[in-house]
């Protein structure tokens, strides 16, 4: 399967959980799916932040450090590129303060964004829950698209019954 590089549309899937973030991986747009399933989060509008600093993040994600790996991979790829430069520094500048887990993985090894993972969380309410997650790059943002694995499909639509 072709590994998707460029983002066709900004338009959000409405039935699968999506997102759109800037360079420093702050939501500039969410689906429901999306808000719903990270409800155990304080604060859904940074990713760095949702990974790295809040205490929901031990027991939502299934591999936690393969989540701190991608926040990472995310932020050197947009600080690489011209239009997120500011915004990715500004979010490794606060994590690096608000974190050591951060920055001890910053301060490592060179990781590379994957345009296709496995994106798996324990959600309070439904239980864990695999996605494949496909990332898009275009003018600056990334659009991150989780669909769902087939055990997952069927408990999805539950979602649509919890507050967003």
């Amino acid at each position: 399967m072709p590994v998707p590089t460029v983002l066709p549309l900004l338009v959000l899937p409405e039935h699968e959980p999506a997102v759109v973030l800037d360079g420093g991986l702050v939501v500039v747009d969410a689906n429901r799916r999306w808000r719903t399933l990270h409800l155990p989060f304080a604060d859904r509008g940074d990713v760095g932040r949702m990974v790295f600093c809040d205490p929901a993040a031990a027991s939502f994600f299934v591999d936690r450090r393969h989540e701190e790996h991608d926040v990472v991979a995310a932020l050197l790829d947009r600080a690489d590129e011209e239009h997120t430069t500011q915004a990715a520094q500004a979010a490794v500048r606060r994590l690096r303060q608000e974190s050591p887990r951060f920055e001890s993985l910053w301060g490592g090894r060179r990781l590379r964004l994957k345009l296709l993972d496995t994106y798996a969380v324990r959600h309070p309410d439904l239980g864990e829950l695999t996605f494949d997650r496909r990332t898009f790059r275009r003018d600056g943002l990334l659009l991150r698209v989780a669909t769902p694995r087939p055990a997952t499909s069927r408990l999805l639509p539950l979602l649509d019954h919890l507050p967003a």
